[in-house]
């Protein structure tokens, strides 16, 4: 028992000594007389007495109560010369192999919990941790080796004399040989049924990595394992009389790069467990070294083929994971080419075969009849074929990537050649990430694995496909996703007929692939993977004058309309493709350095957001694509305290022609903070004969914020002699102040199901416009606009004038009829801070020479004039 110490700097050599003293009786004394459950306090007023240095060093008295049996921990320490091993496993592949092995060349084994018994079950004498901690398992197996006198042992420098006379001084033996395994997170979050939160928690591993990562730092002295396959290799080393520094380094880096990837998986796990985006601020990819390959993508590049361990991958199917059952070793190239086909023929639900060489596909078709499927993607391409890649998405028993074959079908491909690789594969997962290396860092992009029933196949032709025309459009999407832009695919009756590819411009590669196709191309259908950039006298007119039925292409040209109008004149389908989803954007504009400054843009559309050119002031402009393709789109922008920033389009919105009840939608949302601007001056939105529009904005503001809105639309294309033919358009506008009030609540809604349709109650007008002006900034302009909307309509209502495009007519009493021009003015919000002005005219020019006039005043606050 120990009594107190007294309190003085004269006293502690004595508690020193009393300490060893301690020490030394407790390592060579069994205390039968103790009980247990208190062992645990001996072990650590006596390390408390041990570790102290400073003058003021109390202990307290234990009575007998406290007192604690230690018949089943017996602390020890490996004497000078005695050779200790330290083994703790989850997976205990062969572990007998390795325990007896050690046991043989001399080595006293310190184990774990279940390691132990497995080694006493083999036969093995094992010490347990617990008897060199002084201390059992303990907070449900969280605490185990996590204590000095194992991470003393580890991580001693035998070459360090004052590190060897600290362990002697504590008692503390060293350790040669460090083999453990971690708790299996990756098997267990990976697992079919899933796991709670809370398990996957409790299966990180925390004692693991510290004593892999201590052995492998002072891997000089300490061998570590992690692997079973390298325990005959450690058993002929220690067998060995040379001491190989360069095995010993190849086991610590094996140590930490084991570390690594467990690491990267639990990161992976817990980032997905946040809610957060599927691109983390850092991504670890975890790659394992299947093979070595002959040579690169040319004979003198050396190269390897790695698989990628992340989470997102396991039961992922794909090239990486295949089964080779026939044939020579996989080259660079092959492996690329296989990767291409598998990816191909993944897509389709039907029987399918793909024909690959050089990454594209060849040669594509679907029948019931698989061979005949073969033999008709041989013939989209025969030439080519020759040497290519031969993939299938069924069982395959008489024809070379496929999910399965059977016993005769490998039967006869063996005997087709030697050197014919025949790999067995799943089919890919959808959902993950695609990498891409580029000089100094990676690309990473959702992997492209969107299905026909993922899609909008929006019209905007006049003429509608027929429901087989529809098919082939289908089927020719889903083929020319997988080939190198510029892509062109024709197809037909689920076959391919044609494909070009990987020209610098899609005119080479349409005249390619009609080519190709020869006289099938007629009533066929047409897919491109980009947007028509020319229409007239290029490819779309090319295709049309070939005999095409439908095009598919995804829009997004500044001349679409141009391939709108060519497809109509030959009668021709065409159809724009897009996600069916709510596509999101952000825009954030701070003061930076006194200047307003995107500091954040993010948009998943087509056409990114721009900076518009000639705005020389501080103010930030911002422009928007100018298209609206049957799908939905929010943006929202921030406008932080003092700045300015303004929001405008590349040209007119053209709302194609909606299919069924599809409706474009465009969502904005805008915050505007203190002394902040914020100008919409967008140009008009152009319905199309039937199409469906939806656009609500919302904007929230502050007492001091400005806001300028226009918003605008016209009844159509008057070229195409289209008038107020669409079939919805819905506009709301909506401020709000703090706390959620409602300052201004604005929607205009136009649909043709009413009584009477557009065109009637519209009258001769062609264009509606509104004009809102809000805020303390613009209470001159506002001021302004009022005096000229007045002045003008009382003009106007008057004598006849051809001011500003207006030539009112007169009947033949000469009184006055319905203007070319007409405008409103009127105030809102709290004392009239804002000024809403409504216009209709019976020509576009018209109100732009308006805008124009009316917001002329704000070039002092935007470096230029809107509309001008």
């Amino acid at each position: 028992m120990l009594g107190t110490a007294a309190s003085s700097a004269a006293t502690i050599p004595t508690i020193a000594h009393t300490a060893n003293s301690i020490r030394r009786a407790f390592q060579t004394t069994t205390f039968d007389s103790l009980s247990s459950s208190h062992h645990p306090i001996l072990c650590a007023r006596f390390h408390f007495l041990s570790l102290r240095s400073f003058s003021n060093v109390s202990t307290k008295a234990m009575s007998h109560s406290q007192t604690l049996h230690a018949s089943n921990y017996h602390p020890q320490s490996s004497a000078p010369g005695n050779k200790q091993a330290l083994i703790s496993l989850s997976d205990k592949k062969d572990l007998t192999l390795l325990g007896n092995g050690l046991q043989e060349l001399g080595y006293t084994i310190v184990s774990t919990g279940g390691t132990a018994s497995a080694l006493e079950n083999a036969g093995v004498s094992v010490t347990k941790v617990e008897q060199l901690t002084c201390f059992p398992e303990m907070l449900d197996g969280r605490v185990k080796t996590l204590h000095p006198n194992i991470h003393g042992g580890i991580l001693a420098r035998r070459d360090q004399k004052h590190h060897m006379e600290a362990l002697n001084e504590h008692g503390i033996g060293t350790f040669d040989v460090v083999v453990v395994n971690l708790y299996p997170f990756y098997d267990k979050v990976t697992s079919m049924g899933g796991i709670a939160f809370d398990d996957g928690i409790e299966n990180i591993d925390i004692g693991g990595p510290a004593m892999i990562r201590a052995a492998a730092k002072n891997h000089k002295d300490v061998l570590v394992v992690v692997y079973s396959q390298d325990y005959p290799a450690l058993l002929e080393f220690l067998k060995g009389s040379q001491d190989d520094q360069q095995f010993r380094r190849k086991l610590a880096w094996k140590a930490f790069e084991h570390i690594a990837s467990y690491d990267s998986a639990v990161s992976e796990w817990l980032w997905k467990q946040t809610g957060g985006d599927k691109f983390p601020p850092k991504l670890t990819v975890p790659l394992s070294l299947k093979s070595s390959l002959r040579y690169g993508e040319n004979p003198h590049q050396k190269a390897a083929f790695y698989v990628d361990k992340s989470l997102s991958e396991v039961n992922a199917g794909g090239i990486a994971t295949a089964i080779q059952q026939h044939g020579k070793e996989m080259s660079y190239n092959n492996y690329l080419d296989a990767d291409a086909a598998w990816n191909c023929v993944s897509e389709f639900r039907n029987p399918t075969c793909v024909i690959v060489k050089h990454t594209n596909p060849c040669g594509v078709a679907s029948s019931d009849d698989i061979l005949e499927a073969y033999r008709l993607a041989v013939k989209a391409d025969p030439v080519s074929a020759f040497g290519g890649i031969v993939a299938f998405n069924i069982e395959i028993d008489d024809i070379v990537v496929a999910p399965k074959y059977t016993e005769k079908g490998l039967e006869i491909l063996h005997g087709k050649s030697k050197t014919l690789r025949i790999l067995e594969a799943k089919k890919n997962e959808k959902g993950k990430l695609s990498l891409r290396q580029v000089g100094g860092g990676w690309l990473a992009q959702d992997s492209d694995d969107l299905t026909p029933q993922d899609i909008q196949f929006n019209v905007v032709s006049e003429k509608k496909p027929q429901d087989n025309e529809l098919r082939d459009a289908e089927f020719a999407w889903l083929c020319v996703k997988h080939v190198k832009s510029n892509a062109i695919v024709i197809a037909k009756d689920n076959c391919m007929l044609g494909m070009g590819s990987g020209q610098p411009n899609c005119l080479e590669s349409l005249r390619i692939a009609l080519r190709k196709a020869g006289d099938e191309v007629k009533g066929a259908a047409l897919a491109s993977d980009a947007f028509f950039p020319f229409a007239w006298k290029d490819a779309v007119e090319e295709a049309c004058e070939s005999g095409i039925g439908v095009i598919a292409e995804p829009g997004g040209s500044i001349r679409d309309g141009d391939a709108v109008d060519c497809c109509n004149k030959y009668g021709v389908s065409l159809l724009f493709t897009k996600k069916m989803e709510m596509e999101k954007g952000k825009v954030v504009v701070e003061k930076v350095r006194g200047k307003s400054t995107v500091i954040r843009s993010f948009s998943k559309w087509v056409l990114p957001l721009p900076m518009l050119s000639g705005f020389t002031a501080s103010p930030m402009a911002v422009a928007l694509s100018p298209y609206s393709l049957g799908d939905s789109i929010s943006v929202e922008f921030t406008i932080g305290d003092g700045c300015t920033a303004v929001l405008t389009t590349q040209s007119s919105t053209k709302v194609y022609k909606s299919l069924g009840s599809n409706c474009s939608e465009q969502v904005l949302e805008a915050r505007i903070g203190s002394g902040a601007l914020f100008v919409v001056i967008p140009d008009p939105v152009t319905c199309f004969s039937t199409a469906r529009y939806s656009q609500k904005q919302v904007f929230r503001v502050v007492s001091d914020s400005s806001l300028v809105i226009v918003d605008w639309f016209t009844s159509g294309r008057h070229e195409s002699g289209e008038k107020w033919d669409f079939e919805l358009y819905r506009s709301s506008n909506c401020i709000f102040a703090e706390g959620n009030q409602p300052v201004f609540l604005d929607t205009v809604l136009l649909e043709q199901s009413s009584p009477v349709d557009i065109a009637e109650r519209m009258h001769e007008y062609q264009v509606i416009a509104m004009v809102l002006i809000y805020g303390p900034k613009l209470k001159h302009i506002q001021d302004q606009v009022q005096e000229n909307v007045k002045r003008l309509m009382s003009q106007q209502l008057q004598i006849p004038s051809t001011r500003l495009g207006c030539c009112a007519k007169t009947n033949s009493d000469n009184c006055l009829v319905r203007p070319a021009f007409i405008a409103s003015c009127s105030a809102f919000g709290p004392k009239g801070m804002g000024v809403v002005v409504r216009v209709a005219s019976t020509t576009t020019e018209a109100v732009y020479r308006f805008l124009h006039h009316q917001l002329a005043g704000m070039e002092p606050l935007l470096g230029v004039s809107p509309y001008s």
